[in-house]
């Protein structure tokens, strides 16, 4: 199950990228809940698809080209983790964007996604989910 867990969150991000946000919801539970980094301004989780769409609209209203450029996606006790560069450029400007994020996705059921959880680093998302560096 590990290896499709693993898979599905990497046709996740792709479907993402290729379609925007739309087409990445069809790997997220109805019922899922997204909880940005610790540091985020606004609220501290998105409930459901409206919520997914709500928190992907802050980042696609800022930035052009947005995309997640995946480095790493691993198992980890049933948990997937992701390391990855959120890509883009700030409307209106050629300044280019480049942050590294990590992601630890979980709560699988029925071929979906029911918990995702973004992180500054890679060191806090292993921390999430007891391994070290």
């Amino acid at each position: 199950m590990s290896q499709e867990n693993t898979e599905l969150v990497r046709r996740a991000f792709a479907a993402a990228n290729a379609g925007g946000i739309e087409a990445a919801l069809a790997f997220y539970a109805p019922d899922v809940v997204f909880y940005p980094i610790a540091a985020w301004t606004e609220d501290a989780e998105y409930r459901g698809h409206d919520g997914v769409r709500a928190l992907n609209a802050i980042f696609t209203n800022a930035f052009e080209d947005f995309a997640w450029d995946v480095r790493e996606i691993r198992e980890a006790g049933g948990r997937v983790l992701v390391r990855t560069d959120m890509t883009g450029r700030v409307k209106g400007s050629a300044a280019p964007i480049r942050e590294q994020y990590a992601v630890v996705c979980s709560d699988f059921r029925d071929g979906m996604c029911g918990e995702v959880r973004f992180f500054q680093t890679w060191h806090e998302a292993l921390g999430a989910v007891g391994l070290a560096d």
